[in-house]
């Protein structure tokens, strides 16, 4: 949060939480409401983390935090797997 501060991107105003994804040692900055801001934080977070390789970003347009997020993390997403019955 010190860093998107530090980067004019205040708490409540340019985005709307700043959350732990455990399952993928990361984090995702979430509710913010332009893409450009989007891909800004995302470099923010690359720039603070530069030894986790894995990023993206994306619209949630459902329940709380509705808006882009930029999540950044260490850990690959697994795999699906779909098994047919």
């Amino acid at each position: 949060m010190e860093a998107l501060a530090a980067n004019g991107y205040e708490w409540f105003t340019d985005f709307s939480s700043v959350d732990l994804m455990h399952d993928l040692f990361g984090l995702e900055v979430c509710g913010i409401p332009e893409e450009e801001d989007a891909v800004v934080v995302l470099a923010i977070l690359e720039e603070v983390f530069p030894e986790w390789p894995y990023s993206d970003i994306h619209y949630h347009d459902y329940d709380r935090d509705r808006g882009w997020k930029a999540l950044i993390f260490k850990n690959p997403r697994p795999k699906k797997s779909f098994t047919t019955a």
